[in-house]
């Protein structure tokens, strides 16, 4: 065993993993904003910070498209003054003001990728607190070549981010019985997003079951902050921004729970529910089989498994896998998405405590070359899925239809749209299509098109947006595989065609990067007659276009009005 100064020092290899992490990461994320593969999360979470600099934080006409009025019930319009703290609880994201106002959109994959990579420098930390240090390297390159950490790490900015680094600086606390390393993420979890706190009470409950009597104290002390928090959250705070944690998320994670109150209830209704239904939870609990075993077995890939044999991974997870579990819906057991790294700390910290108990087998030849065939299957299937189109440079985004844009091509798609969006004024308020709302997102109004084009201020007086923007080549090109394009397309189709039909907005650009409309509040600059038949004739036909593209390439079946939701919205009910 090295001195204990050389011991918390990182190892070369584990640093050379967490730059190919890092530089990676900020590669793949930055190609995904430049060729339009970033999508709405990206533009809300930057909008929400964005407006802190005008004394608005967590204020965002995006997250006002989500919520219960416009999105559930559709009787009213995305309004201003909506704060998205009504759907999730995240006062931390405030921190990262400053870095937002200086770096605009590039700034939110930088804070994304950056503690998602100091935290898994944390976890060397701490597995070198037990184990050896050739052991305590593999743990922490097991964490940057997990699919449950890459996955995450690709998508859209999300505020779940900060979990790993927070988690794994609580429990290095514990393991040198410092304090102020345990007491500070303790009491920030909760405030990283409320539903967080499930997983601090699981570390809470850890400590009373498997720590000795000096951190029993403590942990009780956590297992009752956590609840407080995420009871006083759910049900008091957060409904005074928004109905969305009682009428949308309860019924869209937990509605099978709550039958007799037509899908709706808190967080202690939905406790009591399930509570009440035991046969229907166990069901939950196990089925389906296939997936949930898939699921458990892609979150002990990384480790090779045989940690997952050990109790305290499972313990240090308790919550949010109760969760996962019994959720209905197809993210609940996605590994690709954010909700995973609330299980991420569990896998990884308790891999080190299960080898604490098993040093020796560690020198088995055998083991060593299971660990790197896991290791290796779980970059490979990670790569092959191609999360969120991150490597859609290299792989298809559809193999069955084919559906494959090159490098190239989306390196000038990405540079033409940013010529074609100058004309746009930084203050106008703007309806666009889900892939440009990243890069508009910098102002007070932005709606997505075609879903809306018109919004309320905080008098309740509607306005329509001053600018339109569509892209049906954009769609078109997608529309095979993905229905949700050919959707767009059409839907765009005839509201531009509405729009123009009003007499409201005239064609400001018009190409194949593009259609962008104004609203006619003024006479046109001289310099810049207006020509509305040839305008409408151009939009017609590139419309014409990308319907005539779908049906040459095999367009997908559009979806029915009720499915059409937002996609990419990343949210996550705000979970008992």
């Amino acid at each position: 065993m090295l001195p204990p100064q050389q011991r918390h020092q990182p190892q070369r290899s584990v640093l050379m993993a967490a730059g190919l992490f890092l530089a990676i990461g900020l590669i793949l994320q930055g190609w995904r904003i430049w060729s339009l593969n970033a999508t709405y999360d990206q533009g809300l979470f930057l909008q929400e910070i964005w407006n802190g600099h005008l004394g608005k934080p967590f204020e965002s006409t995006l997250a006002s498209e989500l919520s219960t009025p416009v999105l559930v019930t559709g009787e009213a319009l995305p309004t201003l003054g909506y704060h998205h703290l009504g759907q999730h609880f995240t006062p931390l994201l405030m921190l990262w003001l400053p870095l937002v106002l200086l770096l605009g959109v590039w700034s939110l994959p930088l804070i994304q990728v950056g503690l998602l990579s100091a935290g898994g420098l944390v976890l060397h930390q701490l597995a070198q607190e037990d184990l050896e240090p050739r052991l305590a390297n593999w743990i922490a390159i097991s964490y940057f070549c997990a699919g449950i950490v890459i996955g995450p790490t690709l998508e859209n900015f999300h505020d779940l981010c900060a979990i790993p680094l927070l988690s794994f600086t609580l429990l290095l606390g514990i393991r040198r019985k410092n304090p102020w390393l345990y007491g500070i993420p303790a009491l920030l979890l909760p405030l990283v997003r409320e539903d967080v706190g499930l997983l601090s009470f699981s570390f809470g409950l850890w400590m009373l079951l498997r720590q000795r009597q000096a951190w029993r104290w403590a942990g009780l002390g956590l297992c009752l902050y956590s609840a407080l928090m995420v009871f006083t959250i759910t049900n008091h705070v957060m409904p005074l921004f928004g109905s969305e944690v009682s009428v949308r998320f309860m019924d869209e994670r937990f509605g099978q729970f709550l039958v007799a109150q037509n899908g709706r209830g808190s967080t202690v209704d939905v406790l009591k529910a399930m509570l009440s239904q035991p046969l229907l939870l166990l069901q939950e609990l196990v089925q389906p089989i296939a997936p949930t075993l898939k699921f458990l077995i892609t979150l002990w890939l990384p480790l090779a498994f045989l940690p997952a044999a050990g109790l305290d991974g499972w313990l240090l997870m308790a919550g949010p896998l109760f969760v996962a579990l019994s959720s209905q819906g197809g993210n609940a057991l996605a590994v690709n998405l954010r909700f995973v790294l609330y299980l991420v700390p569990g896998v990884f910290a308790g891999g080190i405590l299960w080898w604490a108990q098993h040093p020796a087998l560690f020198h088995e030849r055998w083991l060593k070359r299971l660990w790197r065939m896991a290791l290796v299957l779980s970059v490979l299937f990670t790569i092959t899925g191609n999360p969120h189109r991150s490597l859609s440079a290299l792989i298809p985004d559809s193999v069955q239809p084919w559906v494959y844009v090159p490098p190239v091509q989306q390196l000038q798609r990405g540079w033409e749209t940013r010529e074609l969006l100058k004309v746009i004024p930084n203050d106008a308020s703007v309806a666009a299509e889900t892939q440009l709302v990243p890069l508009l997102a910098a102002r007070r109004v932005l709606l997505r098109f075609p879903e809306n084009v018109a919004y309320t201020d905080e008098a309740k007086q509607r306005h329509p947006v001053d600018w339109v923007v569509s892209q049906p080549g954009f769609n078109a090109a997608y529309a095979p595989a993905f229905r949700r394009n050919a959707a767009w397309v059409r839907r765009s189709k005839q509201q531009i065609e509405a729009l123009l039909a009003s007499g409201d907005y005239r064609v400001k650009r018009c190409g194949s990067r593009g259609i962008v409309l104004q609203r006619i509040s003024s006479t046109p600059a001289p310099w810049e007659p207006e020509d509305s038949t040839a305008g409408a004739r151009c939009v017609a036909d590139q419309f014409n276009r990308a319907v005539a593209a779908m049906q040459q390439h095999g367009d997908a079946t559009p979806l029915p009005p009720h499915a059409r939701k937002p996609v990419d919205s990343g949210r996550s009910p705000a979970t008992p």
